[in-house]
């Protein structure tokens, strides 16, 4: 499994590579917080894959409050991806 990740003003301005014309992705989109949670349906599980939000501009950032509903979201997210790619019975 994975394990969630909140940032505050995110220091790695290549975290998330650049754009098309070369720029940041995170200082483009001005970036004040992000949070990057695991598709996984229970800790030590596979991971399906990765939901990561961006805060920008004055907004606050990210609480823990939201970062636990995001967790519990990611969970239905990844229960769902894996009953999609599962084969159906002929």
């Amino acid at each position: 499994g994975g394990a969630a990740s909140l940032q505050v003003r995110p220091e790695d301005p290549d975290a998330f590579g650049r754009d098309a014309s070369g720029a940041h992705v995170l200082v483009r989109a001005e970036v004040t917080s992000l949070l990057c949670v695991p598709l996984t349906v229970r800790t030590h599980a596979p991971v399906e894959g990765v939901l990561t939000l961006f805060r920008s501009g004055a907004r606050l950032a990210f609480s823990l409050a939201e970062a636990r509903a995001v967790d519990v979201m990611s969970r239905h997210i990844a229960l769902a991806v894996r009953r999609s790619v599962r084969p159906r019975p002929s």
